[in-house]
């Protein structure tokens, strides 16, 4: 992004014009976030203010477009006016480490998210999530444990960086190249490949990558090269 461009959304979104001013006001609000946590559409996301003490946000959290974080209620308004009494409406939201938000999820006060949750887009988050699960929907439900999610994207690699590559093709009439194939590049590498300045930085998220380094080193590439992967596919 330009500086012009970088001027122009501060002024225009002011401390939501980035992930790292919007983090910045938040924690100034009193509201706890960890390390290398991001908002990916600050100006599209809305955290409560009116409690921030009772907001508290993990570890490499991934909040998506369109997330909301709620603490309290405005239900009341309508008790009151039946019954004539105030009756308060408040409740904390805890978000642990390692988490992924789907975009437009609702998070509803009194709620609590265990580490390493992966949150479906559209969920409405009532009740605690534990941790190392897949859960979604509206109302959320546990959809299935981490590791099960795990194996099921790992199956799923080769279906879908085909696809990928044939829509490419079809697209641009050429090869696809390697910030196209950024997630992908594990199909063709391994712990003696040479990276691409792309791919290494794609080994530093979410903070650990020495152990995606280890990992790495283990892995059973499925083809040799990008050039071959590329002439198979």
């Amino acid at each position: 992004m330009s500086t012009i461009k970088k001027i122009l959304r501060k002024m225009i979104f002011q401390e939501k014009a980035d992930s790292e001013s919007y983090i910045k006001y938040l924690r100034q609000k009193g509201i706890k976030i960890g390390e290398r946590t991001k908002f990916f559409a600050p100006n599209m996301t809305h955290i409560d203010e009116t409690r921030p003490w009772l907001v508290e946000i993990g570890d490499d959290v991934q909040i998506t477009a369109g997330v909301t974080i709620l603490t309290h209620g405005y239900d009341w308004a309508v008790l009151k006016k039946v019954y004539g009494e105030i009756l308060g409406s408040s409740g904390g939201v805890k978000i642990g480490n390692n988490v992924f938000i789907g975009m437009h999820t609702t998070i509803l006060k009194g709620t609590n998210i265990g580490d390493n949750v992966i949150i479906g887009a559209n969920s409405l988050v009532n009740k605690d999530i534990p941790s190392n699960c897949v859960a979604a929907g509206n109302p959320i439900k546990i959809i299935m444990p981490l590791d099960t999610y795990y194996m099921k994207r790992k199956e799923r690699q080769t279906r879908e960086v085909t696809e990928l590559v044939h829509k490419y093709r079809e697209c641009y009439g050429k090869e696809p190249d390697e910030k196209a194939l950024h997630e992908f590049f594990w199909l063709f590498s391994d712990g003696d490949s040479q990276l691409t300045e792309t791919w290494k930085r794609m080994m530093t998220l979410v903070g650990n990558e020495k152990e995606s380094y280890d990992a790495l080193r283990a892995n059973k590439k499925k083809y040799e090269n990008l050039d071959k992967f590329l002439k198979e596919i």
